[in-house]
């Protein structure tokens, strides 16, 4: 199968979660004998295409996000070169990153499969929740102007409308509601295939041997990871930290704009001296960070899909402390078992997970290991790849019955 995935961020525009998403798809999609290749936005040194981990990476002359215009137009232009020289079977568009295709009328051509992460619906939910929560006039203030920004990303031209009628991939059973909200999406139309994480990367390693090439200390580690800003929740792992007895060592791996205000917070908490803020890392050194550390914490605020940080601690066998959101559940589905869930900003539950978790390593170990057992059932990266071809397969199906090439029952 020829398969064509755009998408405005890969493997030469940072180590975020979409980043590492995107590759390991082309990857894995590659490695299964599927002919891939990737538009994206600009490459960095200004290169025009690069063959990496067997998949063909096109970089577009742009740097917009999925409403750019500018993308919108590149990433068309760049397709097209693409499928003259060789038509492709199937558009894979991560989240409406593909909506300059879709303007242009690729998709009466090529059948289009789109890959969501999130959506509208649990978006706006979330800015409600914290101005509920947070409900001072300030931050109330401020979730509106993000709900507002949300909203003229979402309905303006009818964005909101042209992907209702593609093949559509959620990572978790509560997105298929959001998205036919969202969208208006059939239910048909919509198949969950949760994010899969590369098990080979991310696995329990020797700790001991670990924590020593990373400089770490004997003490036990818990450790955070994502992007710092405000709705990942980084202040509540803090404020955590400061209340947990036995004590422990906060690693937080990552980088953001919250950074200089979260050194503020582990200062005024008197904690600074217990927290290392690693930056950003790349996979293979996260994976050691993983490897090394007593705990996990993600005590995010927002709505997630499946989040990608969360799966591969778990696939380190690491035991986790989450926010107990309807997507985090469905991975950790089994609370106290394979994981641990807490309200959103729950500072006192935090403490009493992880004090579970230190004070009582066996039972830290257990539920590590069945965290990863969970992962080894419904979230490898093979298990993704099969199941997005299987929709592949669906949607080019639907597509040869549209024009008359192939029968509505077989699909």
């Amino acid at each position: 199968m020829r398969i064509c995935i755009v998408t405005i961020a890969g493997y030469v525009h940072g180590i975020g979660g979409m980043q590492r998403h995107t590759s390991d798809l082309a990857r894995g999609l590659a490695e299964a004998g599927h002919d891939v290749e990737v538009i994206t936005n600009r490459h960095p040194d200004g290169i025009n295409e690069e063959r990496h981990e067997g998949a063909l990476w096109r970089f577009a002359d742009s740097n917009g996000n999925q409403v750019d215009p500018a993308w919108h137009r590149a990433s068309y232009e760049t397709f097209c070169k693409a499928h003259a020289e060789r038509p492709f079977d199937i558009v894979h568009s991560e989240s409406t990153c593909a909506l300059g295709l879709v303007r242009k009328g690729v998709h009466h051509e090529v059948p289009i499969a789109v890959k969501y992460h999130g959506n509208f619906v649990g978006l706006a939910r979330a800015h409600v929740r914290r101005a509920i929560r947070r409900h001072t006039p300030k931050a109330v203030a401020q979730e509106a102007r993000s709900f507002l920004w949300l909203c003229n990303q979402h309905f303006p031209r009818g964005n909101w409308w042209r992907f209702h009628g593609f093949e559509s991939m959620v990572p978790s059973r509560q997105q298929v509601r959001d998205q036919r909200l969202s969208h208006f999406i059939p239910r048909s139309r919509i198949h969950v295939v949760p994010n899969g994480v590369d098990t080979a990367i991310f696995h329990p390693r020797e700790r001991a041997e670990t924590r020593a090439a990373l400089g770490l200390g004997p003490e036990p580690i818990v450790l955070a990871l994502g992007r710092l800003n405000r709705e990942k929740g980084h202040h509540t792992a803090l404020a955590a930290l400061a209340e947990l007895d036995p004590p422990a060592r906060l690693v937080i791996v990552g980088d953001g704009e919250d950074r200089g205000r979260l050194e503020k917070l582990a200062g005024s908490l008197g904690v600074a001296d217990r927290v290392t803020f690693a930056g950003g890392q790349p996979p293979d050194t996260v994976a050691r960070y993983l490897a090394a550390s007593d705990a996990f914490v993600f005590p995010t605020e927002r709505d997630e899909g499946a989040p990608m940080v969360l799966v591969e601690a778990m696939a380190s066998g690491v035991p986790v402390v989450a926010t107990n959101i309807e997507q985090i559940a469905e991975v950790v589905d089994r609370d106290g078992e394979n994981g641990f869930l807490v309200r959103t900003a729950d500072v006192a539950g935090m403490v009493a997970a992880l004090r579970t978790i230190i004070s009582d390593p066996e039972r830290g170990r257990v539920v590590g290991e069945r965290g990863r057992e969970r992962v080894l059932a419904d979230y490898t990266l093979e298990r993704m790849i099969e199941r997005c071809v299987e929709v592949y397969e669906i949607a080019i199906a639907r597509h040869l019955a549209s024009i008359g090439l192939g029968s509505a029952s077989e699909v």
